[in-house]
This record gives structure tokens, sequence and C-alpha cells, in this order.
């Protein structure tokens, strides 16, 4: 027994002597100490945290040279080989990373909380909510500072540039037609349902090397990965009615939907500006398919397809005579996407997007048939290089093919086409000297086949953190855009219409407590398209002389916070804007500018009655309008607008599933707003001297839905 005993006494005794203790404190490049540092020997389980006083303690019994590791969240991990051979005391270093949730983050000119890491200013449930946008992504984005609130339109206007100047892109990818089709005096809405997206990036200028073709903006849509469980929903609506179904495997998953819209209902009941020969009906049916392979890939699939038509009488002089248009034609959009990683440090994005349109329009006895094919290739690889230094680079290649004949009551007379291949490529690196200075210089360069021109675009932005929740950035850049198939289809001997953009903002908070965000900015435009109007009003005489300017201040303030269950946001837009373009026979402000704009959206939810509360308000100063009777062109302005929408939301169950009746009105306070003014005929810009008011379709509109799900 005492030899047992001893023995024992003998090996703990040579055990003791084996450990090596290893000690130390560990303290910030400021010398202040920092708590919570995990200390430890790479490989084994050997290690401690770092006390109150920055201090550690531990011991090993691993001998040699080793590698002795401290890391903590924010910190740059630190390494160091130690010799075990005796006990080690140690002071440690560490340096504060540049890659912290609270880092600084390069935001001019997009209205997100950052690029990835926080939620985007806009989610589709406040696309749905919102009660002037009536489920329209687009119309939503137009409560957001520096759009114009141009109803009469329904596309994105923003800081001065007309609608052709922003780019919608859905996972990265060119959605060549984001709207329905678009006739005169009545306004369109976008294509897309909210519910596609997970969130929504808006950028009002100085936008990354990787877009381009968009001389003011570029909208960012990003779709929702697998979807969470099995569904089928139903929807029956004021205007139409759709149905859904969902279906979740283990790494797949498949949603099919179809919808009907039909305003004929609208056109019975109430008194309308418009007088409708055949109210809006469409059709659309889509088609989702996710696959996720591994943690880091994922496919995405999403095809949808839509056929409407619609007519109208439009009046045509003060005689009483009116013109019939109509517009009826079928898109088709596809995307598909694939995004996984090589490495920790390497990840890539590749996919390919088609738009297919066939379009009729008819003005009294004429039609013109449009017919458009778009489809673009891209791909992006994403490389970190360091805890410092990230670059993307990439490249895409686009095809686009046009077609349209105009044909009158006596016969063929114009036609016009064109093929274009877009080539271009990309790089852009982000590089953080520290947590508080970011700069991102990046340089896009585009050749296109139909114009056989090349251009280089230059583009550089910054970010300096002023504050804990406080920082500045700006942004500048050149943007080129390939002049619009209007022109194309008569003239190619054309070039790149141009826009430099200077942004600098301030932004404190976070959009998920407070955000408030003021940003000023300049816009220099050059080689616009200009022309004088022909025979058939068809463009002749078709130039890259055309110029501009566009300047102004957006703020925006959004609260989540201050009042429990209450999210409001408030945005004001000031701009001065004037440019020579299209038709205009001297520099002016454009007819769809607004000088003043503000905005209030609040929503307020009551938790005992599962209901949320909401309601819009937006005034804007008067826009230009041409009287031809007068010696100045775009002098007159009409009077201000102004609009006031409710609506509410209340959420009830069947089974596990939510369902939701929603009702909403617009323009509650019945304002007969004047949009605009134009002359008698549709064919003529400046011959007329006898105007027309372009008003909405409806001083109030009603919509009710019933929005089932099991």
């Amino acid at each position: 027994m005492k030899t047992i005993l001893a023995i024992i006494l003998l090996f703990s005794l040579t055990l003791g002597h084996a450990q090596t203790r290893i000690s130390g404190n560990v303290l910030s490049k400021n010398g202040e100490a920092i708590p919570g540092v995990n200390i430890f020997i790479e490989n084994t389980y050997d290690g401690a945290s770092s006390d109150a006083d920055g201090n550690f303690s531990f011991t090993t019994t691993e001998k040699g040279i080793q590698t002795l590791i401290a890391s903590s969240i924010g910190y740059k991990t630190w390494r160091k080989e130690v010799n075990l051979s005796s006990d080690v005391s140690i002071e440690i270093t560490i340096a504060e990373s540049v890659n912290t949730l609270d880092a600084v983050t390069i935001t001019a000119g997009s209205f997100t909380a950052d690029d990835e890491g926080r939620a985007s200013v806009m989610k589709p449930l406040d696309v749905y909510t919102t009660p002037s946008a009536n489920g329209d992504v687009m119309a939503a984005i137009r409560t957001m500072p520096g759009t114009q609130a141009a109803r009469d339109d329904g596309r994105l206007l923003v800081r001065g540039g007309d609608s052709y100047e922003t780019a919608t892109y859905v996972d990265g990818l060119i959605a060549a037609k984001p709207y329905y089709s678009k006739t005169p005096d009545v306004a369109t809405r976008g294509r897309f349902a909210p519910s596609l997206f997970s969130g929504v990036q808006f950028n009002t200028g100085g936008y990354s090397a990787e877009y381009g073709q968009a001389l003011s903006s570029v909208l960012v849509l990003n779709s929702s990965g697998l979807a969470e469980t099995d569904v089928t929903g139903v929807s029956l609506m004021s205007i139409g009615a759709e149905a859904n179904t969902t279906r979740r495997w283990d790494k797949t998953s498949l949603t099919l939907s179809g919808s009907y819209t039909n305003l004929e209902v609208y056109d019975k009941v109430f008194n309308r500006s418009i007088d409708w020969e055949k109210p809006v009906e469409s059709g659309n049916v889509s088609a989702i398919f996710r696959y996720k392979p591994n943690s880091s890939g994922i496919f995405k699939a999403y095809v949808t397809a839509d056929r409407g038509d619609l007519a109208y009488n439009t009046p045509m002089g003060t005689d009483g005579n009116s013109m019939l248009i109509s517009n009826s034609g079928t898109t088709v959009y596809s995307n598909l996407s694939y995004r996984d990683c090589l490495s920790e440090k390497t990840c890539y994005r590749i996919g390919v997007s088609s738009t297919y349109q066939n379009n009729n329009l008819g003005l009294k006895l004429d039609d013109v048939n449009t017919r458009e094919y778009n489809i673009e290739s891209r791909f992006a690889i994403v490389h970190d290089i360091s805890d410092a230094v990230k670059l993307t680079w990439g490249a895409n290649e686009t095809f686009n093919t046009y077609t349209q004949e105009y044909t009158s009551f006596e016969g063929p007379t114009f036609s016009g086409d064109f093929n274009d291949h877009l080539v271009a490529a990309f790089v852009e690196p982000e590089i953080k000297f520290s947590k508080n200075l970011a700069v991102r210089p990046g340089i896009r360069s585009e050749y296109s086949s139909v114009i056989n021109k090349w251009n280089v675009a230059p583009r550089f932005a910054l970010a300096w953190k002023t504050g804990k929740e406080a920082q500045l950035s700006g942004a500048w850049g050149m943007y080129y855009q390939t002049p619009q198939a209007d022109y194309l289809k008569l003239n190619t001997n054309l070039n790149f219409e141009q826009a430099t953009h200077y942004i600098l903002s301030y932004q404190f908070g976070n959009v998920s407590d407070r955000l408030f965000r003021a940003e000023a900015y300049y816009k220099n435009y050059s080689q616009l398209i200009s022309y004088e109007t022909g025979e058939n009003t068809l463009p002749q005489n078709l130039q890259n002389n055309g110029n501009g300017y566009a300047g102004g201040l957006d703020i925006f303030w959004r609260d989540q916070k201050s009042i429990k269950g209450f999210d409001y946001w408030i945005t004001y837009s000031y701009i001065d804007t004037k440019r020579k373009y299209k038709y205009y026979p001297e520099k002016a402000t454009p007819d769809f500018i607004s000088n003043h704009t503000v905005s209030f959206v609040g929503k307020y939810w009551v938790n005992k009655i599962n209901t949320q509360f909401g309601g819009s308000f937006t005034a804007a100063s008067g826009r230009p309008y041409n009287d031809p009777g007068t010696t100045a062109f775009n002098d007159k302005k009409t009077k201000p607008y102004t609009d006031l929408s409710l609506n509410l939301s209340h959420i009830f169950y069947i089974g596990n599933q939510y369902s939701v009746l929603y009702c909403s009105l617009n323009n509650v306070l019945g304002n007969d707003n004047v949009l605009s003014y134009r002359p008698t005929g549709i064919e003529s810009t400046q011959e007329s001297s006898s105007l027309v008011p372009v008003k909405r379709d409806l001083k109030r509109m009603v919509f009710v839905g019933l929005f089932l799900n099991f």
C-alpha cells in the first residue's frame, strides 16, 4: 500500500513539474486594459480569458515552440510563437479590427443602413403597409428623399433625372422592363411583387462601379432565399384575385403563383377623370425555384409572364373631339443566379437574366408595334485580401434587339430596328484604413456595338466615422448611358450620354432605432440627346449637344423607438435643375420637377386587436409646364400638390398561418390635383395653344384586400 501511495505521489510531483505557467496582461494600443480576451495555445484546449484588469494566467503541459493566440470580437487576432521550456510572462497588445459591427460603411447616395450588415431602409412589409403605395415597390420608394411625386407617371424620377435614367436590378441582374407599359396621361406601376424580396437598396447617385447604364440611380432588389415552410395563399381584392402555393423540401423550395386584375368595377362605381373604353385588364403567372446545395451556395430561378390591355379616349381639343388610345402587350422576364464561395476569403456570383416584350400601342387609326429582347450575363468575384482590403471585380455582357413598326390607316409609314452588344468590366477595391475611415475607388468601362463607342468611368467614395453612430460620406463618379431605343431606331451615329455626380452626406443613428440623414449633391449632364420634331412627330436632326445640371439637398429621418409600436419617417427634398435635351428649345426645368417635396409615413401597431393603422402625407410645389401661347419655354407652374392617404392591416390566424385584411384610401381629402398640362394634340409638343389638364384617374382610390394563408 505504501508503495502505491509513493508511486502516485511521485507521479503527481513529476506532472506538476512538467506544467508551464503562462501569464500576462492584454492592452489596447492606447495602453488600456481589455477584459474578456481569449488567450490560448493553438490546437489545444489550454487557455484562459483576461479579467477586468486585462490580466490572465493558465498552465499547460505543452513543450517547445508553440503559438500563443489572443482573440476577441472587435479586435484583430494576435499571434506569437513562445518557448515553453520555462514559465512565460508576456504583455499582449491587440489592435481594433476595421470590420467591427460599428465600423464605418460607405453610404453616400445609398439609402441603406449599410451594404449588407444591417437591414435595408425598406423591407417588403414597409412597401405593403405604406398607404400611398398600394403594394407597389416603386410607389413606396417615392416616399424616399430625392424622388419626385409624379402621380401621372408612376416611374422613379430621381434627382432631376428622367425615368429612363434609373436602372432596376434583381439579384444583381438587369430587369430591362421593371414597369408595365406607359401610355399618355395614365400612370404605370412596378412589375415585381414586394413579397419576392428580402430588402431594397435604393441608390440615389454615386453608386458602385459594379453597375452602369444609369445616369441617375439604381434600384437593387434582393430576392429571398429558401421558403421557410409550406403555405398556400388566396387573395381576394377589389381589383382582382391572386393565388399562390409554396412547397419546401430539405434543400429546395418552389413557389407558383397567378393573378388577375380588372378595373372595370372602379369604372362603373366611381367618377373617373379618364374616359375608359376598356379599363385595365391583366393576368400574370410566376414560378420561383430555390436550391441550397451547401451552407454558402444558393441557386435562384425566377420566371414571370404577364399580359394586359386597356383603351381610353383622351381629349384632342376644346371642340369635344377625342382620340382613342389603346395598349396591349406581353412581357416575359427570367432571372437565374448562383452564388457560392471558393474559400473563406473568396466568393462569386454568376447569373443571366432575359426580358422579352411585345407591345402594341394604338393611336386612333394608327398602330405602333414594338418588340424588344434583352439578355444579360454577369459575374462578380469578391475577395477579402485582408481584414482591411476587399476587392470586387467582374464583367457583364448585354444583348438587346429592337424592332418597331409604325402603321397608319393609309399603310406602312415607318419601321426601325437595331441590335446592340454592350460589354462591360469593372474593378473596385474597398480599403479600411481603420474602423473610422474607409475609401472605395473604382473604375468601369463599357463598349456599345450599336454606336461603336467605348467609355471609361472612374468612381470614388469615402466614409469617415465621426462618432459612435455618426459618419460623413462622400462620392464622386462619372456615369454613362447608351441613347434610348426611340433614338437608335432612327440614328446610330450617336455617343453615350454622360453625368458626373458629386455627393456629400451626414448620417447619425441606426435604422433599427433612429436614423437621421442629410445629403447634398450636384450632378452635371453632358452629351444629352436633343432633336427637332419632324414628320409624324418623329425626332429628326438627332445630336449629343444637350446639357444640364441638378443640385439639391435631401433629408431623411426615421424613428422606430420613441413611441412603442409606432414607426414613422419624414423626408424632405429640395432641387434646382435645368437642362436642354429632347425637343427643348432652351435650357429649362423639366415638367416632372417639383422644387420642394415633403413626405410623412407613419404606422402604429395596436397589439390588442392585431391591427396596424397607417397614414402618409405628401406635398410638393408646383411643376412647370409649357404654354405655347407664351414666348418663354416651361415658364408656367401648376398649383402645389397634396395627398393624404390612410390604411389599416388586421392580422388573424387560420391554423398556424397568418392572414391579413387590408384596406386603404388614397387622397382622403379629395384634392383635385392638377398634375400637369399638355397640348390637346398627343402628337404635338409645341404647336397647339390649347392645353388639357392632366389629373389622377380617381380623386380617391379605395382598395380592399383579403389575403388568406393556409
